[in-house]
């Protein structure tokens, strides 16, 4: 497998710095022409490519002043909203120049990183554009494009821009980062290892070794993953909210193990450094939440909102409602999740997974959970398949569940709520071994990985007799570990 081209790498980093030699410099070169002589072959055989097409029939180009009086004005003193507001000065002050249209596009980016506001895609977007307009071979731009088509999940678009940008540069970081996440959402995992060591060898920094470390927890390794973490916050950023989106994944990382006393000790200088960060705040409130300190976890989640709606927050407080008996309070909440969903639903690129997710976690809308999970049923990605395994399961569909699952756990990944599905799954399909071992993995991972479904697991648990795995195979008559990939 590609994986293990990606490890001596990470391996040689545990005992010394990243030092790039001749030899890898010879490969990267070597592989990089390689990269980009297919790039240009692609663009000179298909100029109609879905990238093209899309671009053709796209409405007539905004003036400078329509994409700048769409920008919502920065009214805070942050580092980035300082950023934001220089960098529109700036292009007001030079509206025919391409790199400060790129700068502007960066600026409104790191924007929305801070926040998690999705409609700066749209501002983004824009100034991108303008650049490439001015100067179409725009190596930044067309960077900044595949940034803006990855995280409104086109990712054959997203590819295209990345690949234009290697065609033209062919040691673009960012450009092989981007290419990662595109694999790592398709589920394409052995790719995602080779472009984030290209990247990494390119440059390694927060960035490239954040991604790394992602991806070394997503497919199972979190010792590794949680090392390289540690190693990209120490690394830092320009921008303090970089380091606090590594710092709060970090938190989760830990969190997975159950490790809260760690958890929150990694995510403390996030909340003094970056307190209103939409990724610091979540870490923040789960931990809370899994210590039972539902006041503070409350306190969190409502920090989110103050910014802008948050589907992940506002489910959250619907669950704090609902497992201190205020079922009232629990049904606003969730129904202003679905009104949530209802807002975004028209924008191009959403992603229905987590609606799909939210239904089935809270026993709602079966039907159309299942609509929106399976715009996703051919998926390789290990958390689209639970979900989409979950939501089959919900919808009493025992042999579509059993599949999804097993594409879930195929990677290994240290998730309890996996492991928690899986088990009830299992436990449906009358498979006991299965079922109390995907149950005793999750609570062993973390006893207390969600306020609802956590006591279900220990429920669940319990109802197949409290006897050991050994006990439980010696009663059973189904094939043993049924839903192992």
């Amino acid at each position: 497998m590609r994986r293990r081209f990606f490890f001596p790498t990470l391996n040689s980093l545990l005992d010394q710095p990243v030092q790039r030699n001749i030899v890898k410099r010879a490969l990267l070169i070597i592989t990089c022409i390689g990269v980009a002589f297919a790039a240009a072959i692609l663009l000179r055989e298909k100029p109609q490519s879905k990238l093209e097409a899309k671009t053709s029939v796209a409405t007539a180009p905004l003036t400078a002043a329509e994409v700048l009086a769409k920008i919502p004005v920065p009214s805070g003193q942050s580092v980035t909203e300082k950023a934001l507001a220089i960098a529109m000065g700036k292009v007001r002050d030079k509206t025919g120049d391409p790199v400060a249209w790129v700068n502007l596009g960066d600026a409104i980016a790191q924007m929305l990183r801070d926040t998690a506001n999705e409609s700066y895609y749209e501002h983004a977007e824009s100034a991108y554009r303008f650049s490439l307009n001015l100067h179409p071979s725009s190596v930044d731009a067309m960077t900044g494009m595949a940034w803006v088509m990855g995280g409104r999940h086109f990712f054959d678009e997203s590819k295209e821009w990345a690949a234009r940008a290697l065609a033209l540069d062919a040691t673009n970081a960012a450009a092989f980062g981007i290419l990662g996440d595109a694999d790592v959402e398709l589920g394409d995992y052995d790719a995602a290892y080779d472009h984030y060591q290209k990247m990494m060898d390119v440059k390694p920094d927060l960035s490239s070794w954040s991604r790394g470390a992602h991806l070394l927890w997503l497919t199972g390794d979190a010792r590794r993953g949680t090392w390289l973490m540690e190693k990209a916050i120490k690394a830092g950023a320009p921008f303090a909210e970089n380091t606090a989106w590594c710092r709060a994944n970090l938190a989760m990382m830990l969190f997975s193990e159950g490790a809260f006393p760690s958890a929150a000790q990694a995510l403390e200088p996030a909340l003094k450094a970056s307190p209103r960060n939409t990724h610091v705040l979540l870490a923040a409130g789960r931990i809370a939440a899994a210590r039972e300190d539902y006041p503070g976890a409350e306190m969190y989640f409502q920090r989110i909102l103050e910014n802008a709606p948050n589907h992940e927050a506002l489910a959250a407080l619907g669950d704090l409602c609902a497992v201190q008996g205020r079922a009232a309070e629990a049904e606003k909440y969730y129904g202003e999740v679905e009104a949530l969903d209802v807002q975004q639903f028209a924008r191009a690129g959403h992603s229905h997974l987590a609606m799909a997710k939210f239904y089935a976690d809270h026993d709602r809308k079966p039907i159309e959970a299942l609509r929106m999970a399976e715009e996703r049923k051919l998926t390789r990605n290990v958390n689209e398949a639970d979900t989409l395994a979950w939501v089959y399961f919900k919808n009493g569909d025992q042999a579509r569940a059993i599949e999804a699952i097993k594409v879930a756990l195929s990677r290994k990944t240290p998730n309890a709520e996996i492991h928690f599905h899986a088990g009830m799954i299992a436990a449906k399909f009358g498979d006991r071994v299965s079922a109390q071992n995907h149950f005793e993995q999750a609570l062993t991972l973390n006893p207390h990985f969600s306020i609802l479904q956590a006591p279900l697991a220990a429920a669940e648990l319990a109802k197949l007799g409290g006897g050991t795995t050994t006990q439980a195979k010696a009663e059973t008559t189904s094939p043993p570990e049924l839903l192992q990939p």
